[in-house]
């Protein structure tokens, strides 16, 4: 059975490390034993004053470096992302919904640059969703999608659909199963699902059929805990998400977002890891033939 694979969301770290000194994100995640990185690219005040074309060449000399991977860029964060920005982008309404359009763009030329497979999108809305305007919404929404969309396929890449939490963004998708069905009503085949732990913990029934709604569109995964601290500092069940995730065949990254870093960034690292390999080795004995009575019926030949 194979092993995942793990990345780290280097913004969880603070914007003064992820945009002045990225070293510090890529020495930590190669002495914790990491595969990969994923970043968001620098926008609005939120950059520091770092320019995407600058940072591009930043990433490019750190990976080769350090031998790590970039498994997805995050387009969910940034000024354009901040309610209370003139530039607030949503998929809701029109004039929002093309200025997302447009900002993912310019992220996916940047993971274009960047050789990562995906590009993390998610749902902001301009006003509540109520039956009366929702069908508008969806329309504006996979309108939207379909251009975002048909670019990255333009650029060979994917696209990764959060399922994020109504407190945050709004109520208006969220769970897995929604999602599922937004992305079938766009007819595009390179819009995938990304779960993350502490949404899965707000919006779903549990965090092992969220993972089977998902299929087959599961491609990334976000792992914080119930908590939003690093994996094993809450009560999410990540042995069921283990099993679940090793029952479907999942193959991409696990990528580990945690904020604050309690109890520092080094330690929220190392734990964060350390605890999901160990819930993997155990949800790969728990599906084993051996588990839980020790023998495994021989194969009719």
């Amino acid at each position: 059975m194979s092993k995942f694979k793990y990345s780290y969301f280097q913004l969880t770290f603070g914007q003064e490390e992820a945009y002045l000194h990225p070293e510090k994100t890529y020495q930590r995640l190669k002495r914790c034993g990491y595969d990969a990185i994923e970043i968001c690219p620098p926008k609005g005040r939120y950059g520091l004053g770092v320019t995407m074309e600058d940072y591009v060449e930043t990433h490019k000399r750190l990976k080769d470096d350090f031998g790590l991977a970039v498994s997805c860029i995050n387009d969910c964060w940034g000024e354009m992302w901040d309610p209370f920005s003139p530039v607030f982008k949503t998929l809701t309404e029109q004039k929002t919904a093309d200025l997302a359009v447009s900002e993912t763009k310019s992220t996916i030329d940047f993971a274009a640059e960047l050789d990562a497979p995906f590009v993390t999108i998610a749902v902001a809305i301009h006003a509540p969703i109520t039956a009366d305007n929702v069908n508008e919404a969806t329309a504006i929404a996979v309108d939207a999608l379909q251009r975002m969309s048909d670019y990255a396929a333009g650029k060979g890449l994917r696209l990764v659909f959060e399922a994020t939490n109504h407190l945050e963004m709004g109520k208006f998708v969220n769970t897995a199963a929604n999602h599922k069905r937004m992305i079938e009503l766009t007819g595009r085949d390179n819009i995938g699902i990304q779960l993350d732990w502490f949404h899965v913990n707000l919006e779903e029934l549990n965090p092992y059929e969220a993972v089977m709604d998902a299929q087959p569109l599961l491609w990334h995964l976000h792992f914080r805990d119930s908590n939003s601290l690093t994996p094993g500092y809450g009560k999410t069940d990540f042995k069921a998400v283990m099993r679940a995730l090793k029952k479907t065949g999942y193959s991409d990254y696990c990528t580990i977002e945690s904020a604050p870093m309690v109890p520092d960034p080094d330690t929220a690292a190392k734990d964060g890891i350390d605890y999901l390999k160990f819930m993997e080795r155990i949800a790969e004995y728990q599906i084993s033939p051996e588990f839980p009575n020790g023998y495994a019926l021989p194969s009719m030949v």
